[in-house]
């Protein structure tokens, strides 16, 4: 959605900063934005992490 308005905001650029076109594709820009600003990441953490080290690895639990 963002593309989009992104696409509406040039398109009002190219045709010499018609102030309508420029304001929808900032309103959808603006929208998709706020959208995804929201969400929250739900459920448990991660089993692995990309950070390196730690005996609680997958690869690492048949070592000695």
């Amino acid at each position: 959605m963002f593309v989009v308005g992104l696409v509406v905001f040039f398109v009002g650029v190219a045709r010499e900063f018609t102030v309508l076109w420029l304001v929808i594709g900032g309103l959808l820009m603006l929208g998709a934005v706020a959208a995804t600003a929201g969400r929250r990441r739900t459920g448990p953490d991660p089993d692995v992490t990309l950070r390196p080290g730690g005996d609680g690895r997958p690869w690492r639990r048949g070592r000695p």
